[in-house]
């Protein structure tokens, strides 16, 4: 028969166990839970709190950089192209050459950005383009980063963002792509800034990932 010490230690290796288990559990959830969160939104079309001024993308598309994209730069700093559609929020503009319309676009997503305050480095500022002499828009967006070279690689890229077969080059929308690289919504240019913005900040209240 097992006497009361090992009967204790017994106890004890057990509850150690209890509690592993459920520090284990714990971690699993607390990771796992913000992946369910923007997966249901997807799947039930969900918006919380109000109407989405977006249109929903579905299914999802998945959107990838080539592997000769390299480091991507901006005249802030420098990103991993692997890590460029990971942890954060993008908000995707595209144009062939980047005129009155793009730039529009551009001031827009600056100024809402700019309104989110602790949340801004949460989202960053995509401009995928065929444009090379940006020299000037670069130093008026310091902190955009943007996606013009190889050619080749950015027209393949540029094409995953076409929806319905219209062009992204042509479309005037602004795309928001999620912290998982997926591609869910798109405005069209009759969404005004006010309204884009109330979506960008349910986005990241309601979104634990990013």
């Amino acid at each position: 028969m097992l006497d009361q010490h090992q009967l204790s230690a017994n106890d004890s290796e057990k509850s150690q166990q209890t509690k592993g288990r459920i520090v284990l559990i714990a971690l699993v959830v607390f990771f796992a839970a913000p992946l369910f969160v923007v997966m249901a939104m997807y799947r039930f079309d969900w918006h919380p709190k109000g109407q989405s001024y977006g249109d929903l993308i579905e299914p999802v598309v998945p959107i990838k950089l080539t592997e000769t994209f390299k480091d991507v730069k901006t005249l802030d700093t420098t990103v991993e192209s692997k890590m460029l559609w990971h942890d954060k929020w993008s908000a995707v503009i595209l144009a062939e050459k980047c005129e009155a319309a793009c730039q529009k676009r551009l001031h827009d997503a600056r100024q809402i950005h700019a309104s989110l305050e602790k949340d801004m480095n949460r989202l960053q500022r995509i401009l995928i383009t065929k444009q090379q002499d940006l020299a000037d828009l670069q130093k008026q967006y310091p902190d955009l980063v943007i996606l013009n070279q190889p050619t080749a690689d950015v027209a393949a890229l540029a094409k995953q963002f076409d929806v319905d077969g219209v062009s992204a080059y042509t479309s005037d929308r602004v795309y928001m792509v999620d912290p998982l690289g997926n591609l869910m919504l798109s405005y069209s240019n009759n969404v005004k800034p006010v309204e884009m913005r109330k979506d960008w900040v349910r986005l990241l209240k309601y979104s634990w990932a990013g």
